[in-house]
Parts: C-alpha cells; sequence; structure tokens
C-alpha cells in the first residue's frame, strides 16, 4: 500500500519516527511533514508567504541498522502547517497514496480539542481532497511507548482502514501511555467536552514584561460511566473516534430556514 505520512510535531519528532519504522516493513512510505513543531496550529495555511520543501535523509538511519530489509522511505519537511504539507506533497511533490495517516502525535488529541490539532486538521485536509485519513495521537507528553502504539497500529492498520467505507472520511485514534501488553482493548467513543480557563496565565518575562501563557488545565472531567473518547484512554483503552469535516447543524436548517422565509 502506498501512505502519505505526515504530522505536527515536525519530520525529526519520535513519533512520526516510530510510525514510519514500522510502516516500510510492509509499505511504500512518502513522508511530508513540518519543519518545525506545529503542534495546536489547527486547519491553517500558509497565504503571505512562499513554502518551501526540502528532501530529508532523518529516515535512512532505520534502513541501515534493522535485521530485516527496509523499504526506501522518501521524505521532505515544508515550511509551514500540517494542512500546507499534505496538500505540498499530493499537489506538488507527486505523493500518491492509498491512505494519509498523520502522527503519532506526542499527546492525545481528544475531545473538542481536535479543533485545535494540527494532527486531526492534517488528517482532515486529507479527507477533504477525497482521500481516506487516520490520525494517530498517544497521550502525554512523554517519550515512551511510541513503538509500542506504532507496532500495533501497524499490526491492525487493516481494521482501521475497513472503518473507512468512503473517501472523505477519517478516524480519530488515541493510545494510552501504557506499554502494549497493558492495553485493554480498542473502544469507539464520541468526543469529549474540553474547556480550558478563558484567561491566559499571566508570566513576567526576563526584559520585566508581562507575558501570557495558554492554560492546560482543563475544567472538564469524565464521568465513570462516559463513554468518550477521552474516558477509554484514561481506562487504559484504545479510543477510536469517526469525524466528519462538515460540522452543518443540520436539526437546526428547517428551523432557520422558516425564519429567513418570514423575515423576506
Amino acid at each position: 500500500m502506498n501512505i502519505l505520512v505526515v504530522n505536527d510535531d515536525g519530520y525529526n519528532a519520535p513519533g512520526i519516527a516510530a510510525l514510519v519504522r514500522e510502516l516500510r516493513k510492509e509499505h511504500d512510505v512518502f513522508v511530508c511533514a513540518p519543519k518545525e513543531n506545529q503542534s495546536a496550529v489547527g486547519h491553517g495555511l500558509t497565504l503571505r508567504r512562499l513554502l518551501h520543501a526540502e528532501k530529508v535523509t532523518v529516515f535512512d538511519d532505520d534502513a541501515k541498522n534493522s535485521e530485516r530489509e527496509l523499504k526506501p522511505v522518501t521524505a521532505f519537511w515544508v515550511d509551514g502547517t500540517p494542512a500546507d504539507c499534505v496538500r505540498v506533497a499530493l499537489g506538488n511533490l507527486s505523493a500518491e497514496p492509498d491512505i494519509v495517516i498523520s502522527g503519532i502525535n506526542q499527546a492525545p488529541n481528544l475531545g473538542t480539542d481536535v479543533l485545535y490539532s494540527g494532527t486531526v486538521s492534517a488528517a482532515e485536509e486529507a479527507a477533504m481532497l477525497g482521500y481516506r485519513a487516520v490520525a494517530v495521537s498517544r497521550d502525554t507528553l512523554g517519550t515512551d511507548y511510541f513503538d509500542d502504539a506504532a507496532v500495533h497500529f501497524c499490526s491492525n492498520i487493516d481494521l482501521f482502514i475497513g472503518c473507512l467505507t468512503e473517501s472523505h472520511r477519517l478516524l480519530n485514534v488515541n493510545y494510552p501511555y501504557l506499554p502494549a501488553n497493558e492495553y485493554r482493548g480498542i473502544r469507539v467513543g464520541y468526543l469529549a467536552e474540553q474547556i480550558y480557563p478563558i484567561a491566559y496565565t499571566e508570566i513576567k518575562d526576563e526584559n520585566g514584561s508581562i507575558g501570557y501563557k495558554t492554560p492546560s488545565n482543563k475544567l472538564t472531567s469524565c464521568a465513570e460511566h462516559d463513554t468518550t473518547d477521552e474516558k477509554f484512554v484514561r481506562d487504559g483503552f484504545i479510543a477510536v473516534t469517526p469525524l466528519k469535516y462538515d460540522i452543518t447543524d443540520y436539526e437546526r436548517l428547517e428551523q432557520i430556514a422558516t425564519f429567513a422565509e418570514r423575515t423576506y
């Protein structure tokens, strides 16, 4: 299978390295990832400057050090957003994937945090362009267990792809921060609500000026019987949520249409 791999942590991040290392054992892999970390940039595109791409050899050492033969990897960085990377790979760098995989992200992308996520937005961009896509993340900011998540995902890739029966569809997959032998299974859940304090944290910089840092402490928490992605991951399960980019509120369309007809 031909697979385009993207992420938002950057082309030299440990999560994408673990994913590519496993995928290339069986698949033809094309990597196009940001030059710098683009976490939480959402679905932004670069509009006011030129983008540049450069071929990299960062994945070559895996092939040299592997005990088994690995397929070659074509890899580029792009000095833009994750969504830029998808478009440049497909439109300018001749990537021809059967599926697009974004990740493995070094932090969870759970609940409404997907609206901020560059990882999920890259998969969403691919879905908008007609490709089946999967966003893969691993809980917490720690550096362990990427290989566990990568091996499990790649071993079950047909299962995940089988959930994408049409193009223009994407899956959001989150792994717990655990070794694979402690995974409790896979659960399908809806997005949890993630709410953070409105006020940014005030911090004085080295010049004595007040700056503002994005708060990371959530105001929401999971209930005991929740069937959300966040609850499943916290309980040691792999959480899977099907997503779509059409955010139309269909339940209110008729109501608003009636209002519009009365107005004019």
